[in-house]
């Protein structure tokens, strides 16, 4: 083990003195000498000593003794790691691990102040330690050589968050996929929670390739995006300087004065619009006509000359009415005198449904709409329709209007059936 160790302690060595050539790289290789030294002699202390001629090898009369049963064996669940001079950096989705250091991390903000790559060598010190991981702090960068570019990981730098966190697209252009299609990230809320997003801020994000559902969040820029402002060429406020004292006179100024006054000064005044009085239209007159609501003038309208409704030629019909249950008792009561047969149904909907079986032996329908669910008459219109049934949506003015119209859809039904031919 130790002469592993010293081998590579000579290659570094080696390797560094060729490029020594100045007094302050000289002085750098005198510093990496001492902690090349000092992780020789950390290694020469942690590497137990084992001398063949001190193996005693178990005699058949003196067996090894083996704990009893009762006696349990110390066990340590934090993973043994190797002290190393220098270890192997290893990129993850979001921030970085060792190579031989198990349950190590390092953190993005490390990562990007060191500017690492994948396989890098790199000096660290622990920060923090847990029963979970260990927390690292990058103290140098050793060595470059296996370096790579990890392609596996894709990085979309500089996304724009919208309102919602809605992530859409970059300061150069749409976010894009592998095959070049525009698409969409909506940031989770632990993560909006996490970074305190906000409408306008840059933020990188990260996916292992092939994988979209790896997508999140790695880096938060401590700026916020401002679109900018791109104002149209005129070609009619450039001016030509005469000769090169006017120029050196109007390059002062424009360095002094941003310009803002004297564009207020060259806008031109909004003549405000007299307001024209407002024309009042004037209503016609017209003369008054009175209103003749019975035969003679001055009769009460209780009065009023009415044809007597004529039930007698639907005898043996069926009329349903839906709507206004209150007045299903008189409605039974007049109609029980006329030889009609009256079915009366409520105006909710379960019970409009009742319609479906009775349509095939109706005649007629009346639906009160001002005591009558919107689902009961579109459900009772359908079946009317379906089975080709006179019906009439009739308002509850009076009773005398809806007998009006319960009289004039039995006319249409009687007519249907003498033309049809139907009993």
């Amino acid at each position: 083990m130790m002469q592993q160790i010293m081998e590579r302690a000579k290659a570094l060595v080696a390797g560094k003195l060729q490029i020594v050539e100045t007094a302050e790289d000289w002085e750098l290789l005198l510093e990496e000498i001492r902690g090349i030294d000092e992780w020789v002699q950390l290694s020469r202390y942690y590497t137990p000593r084992v001398h063949p001629k001190e193996v005693l090898q178990p005699t058949k009369e003196e067996q090894p003794t083996s704990p009893g049963p009762l006696t349990e064996l110390p066990k340590s669940d934090e993973p043994i790691v190797e002290q190393r001079y220098a270890y192997t950096f290893v990129r993850e989705l979001k921030g970085g691990s060792l190579q031989e250091w198990p349950n190590s991390h390092i953190s993005e903000k490390e990562i990007r102040q060191w500017n690492l790559e994948h396989g890098m060598e790199v000096r660290v010190q622990i920060i923090h330690q847990d029963h979970r991981r260990t927390s690292l702090e990058v103290l140098a960068v050793v060595a470059t050589d296996q370096m790579k570019t990890l392609e596996q990981r894709i990085v979309f730098e500089k996304c724009i968050v919208k309102n919602h966190g809605i992530i859409e697209s970059t300061v150069n252009g749409p976010l894009k996929d592998e095959t070049g299609k525009p698409f969409y990230y909506a940031t989770p809320v632990e993560d909006m929670r996490f970074f305190q997003l906000k409408e306008g801020q840059l933020v990188d994000l990260v996916m292992w390739k092939g994988h979209p559902e790896t997508l999140t969040i790695a880096w938060k820029y401590a700026f916020q995006y401002e679109e900018p402002i791109v104002q149209p060429f005129d070609p009619s406020t450039e001016s030509k300087p005469t000769d090169a004292t006017a120029e050196i006179a109007v390059t002062i100024v424009s360095k002094k004065s941003t310009g803002r006054y004297a564009k207020q000064i060259k806008r031109k005044p909004t003549v405000k619009k007299v307001r024209q009085p407002r024309r009042i239209r004037q209503k016609k007159q017209q003369p008054i006509t009175p209103l003749v609501t019975t035969s003679l003038p001055g009769q009460p309208i209780d009065y009023v000359d009415k044809e007597p409704l004529e039930f007698a030629a639907f005898k043996g019909m069926r009329l349903v009415i839906v709507g206004n249950e209150q007045q299903a008792p008189v409605y039974r009561t007049f109609f029980a005198e006329t030889g009609i047969e009256l079915i009366h149904l409520a105006g909710d909907a379960q019970s409009a449904k009742k319609i479906a079986c009775l349509a095939q032996k109706t005649d007629a329908i009346v639906v009160i709409t001002s005591r009558v669910s919107h689902a009961a008459s579109a459900h009772v219109i359908a079946q009317a329709k379906k089975h080709a049934i006179p019906f009439a949506m009739e308002r509850l003015d009076g009773r005398r209007s809806l007998y009006t119209a319960c009289q004039r859809q039995l006319e249409k039904a009687r007519l249907h059936k003498l033309k049809t031919g139907k009993s």
